[in-house]
């Protein structure tokens, strides 16, 4: 009983480690290049520094209004 609940924690550790690789891999091929995507021991951490700037800079008053709604 103890080596199938070994082999049961081995096989859920494997299937984690996948599926965080393939978040991984499938977030930097859809994230646009500025935002970076690393790797921390809570998981998986997205970050674009300069989105701020970027939005303000493409964006309407309205699409901020909206955006700043929607983060409070």
């Amino acid at each position: 009983m103890e080596n199938l609940q070994k082999h049961g924690e081995a096989l859920a550790q494997r299937r984690a480690v996948k599926i965080q690789t393939d978040a991984k891999t499938a977030l930097a091929a859809e994230l646009p290049d500025h935002v970076t995507i690393s790797e921390n021991r809570d998981g998986i951490v997205v970050a674009a520094p300069d989105l701020a700037d970027m939005l303000i800079g493409d964006s309407s008053l309205r699409d901020i209004a909206f955006l700043m709604r929607a983060v409070r």
